[in-house]
């Protein structure tokens, strides 16, 4: 009788363990233990604007101005925003970025901040994927203009958007090329195991109207 008990709590206990882990992921309970959460806080996240200063605000949360250099946060999602600083009130937007940090990763953000919805840079964050093959990793690429052409190294690759290229891993330069839009080029670094989630945001180029002269004829 006594084994029968044993047997029926024992399979109690797995069954609520099973349920338990499934509504909360293992991954999100160890990185909040105190003993191993530094090996969750180990990510970078560098967050410049050319040509001007910007406010972080990181999850509700001030980390000052750009240029900034945000070390140890925990793995996971965030929404980082930023308000260029401007004597001007309203002149530029907040802008919001969806962001995601991986342990042992250096995610980046960097855009020039125009007037209205304009921005000219880069967003860029790894997330793992266990099913890419060994020295390899993968890149995810999109653009605000529709279209870009996209060129690994001065190679055309295709136009954007690009889901999930295996390449080896390394470094590379990428260049998008639009038309009516300025040309975006950034470097970056494909990491094994990883996907390489891009977003390239490029200025459109402004449209110039040629005034004829009256000669008086």
């Amino acid at each position: 009788m006594k084994k029968w008990k044993s047997a029926l709590i024992i399979l109690s206990l797995v069954i609520l363990l099973s349920v338990f882990f499934f509504f909360v992921p293992l991954d999100g309970i160890v990185k909040n233990i105190p003993i191993l959460r530094n090996f969750y806080q180990n990510t970078t996240l560098e967050v410049t604007t050319p040509n001007g200063k910007a406010t972080v605000v990181i999850n509700g949360k001030e980390y000052g101005e750009t240029p900034a250099n945000i070390t140890n946060l925990v793995t996971g999602k965030y929404k980082v925003e930023l308000s260029r600083t401007s004597q001007e009130e309203g002149f530029y937007k907040t802008h919001i970025f969806n962001i995601e940090l991986t342990k042992n990763s250096t995610s980046r953000i960097n855009v020039e901040i125009g007037p209205d919805d304009n921005l000219h840079g880069v967003l860029l964050y790894y997330t793992e994927d266990y099913t890419i093959d060994e020295g390899k990793g993968k890149i995810t690429l999109t653009s605000t203009a529709e279209g870009a052409k996209v060129y690994i190294n001065d190679e055309y690759l295709k136009d954007t958007p690009i889901t999930n290229i295996q390449l080896d891993k390394g470094e590379y330069n990428i260049k998008l090329v639009t038309k009516d839009y300025e040309d975006l080029e950034f470097p970056i670094v494909v990491r094994e195991g990883n996907v390489l989630n891009i977003k390239g945001y490029q200025f459109p180029i402004p449209v110039t109207f040629e005034i004829e002269e009256d000669n008086g004829e």
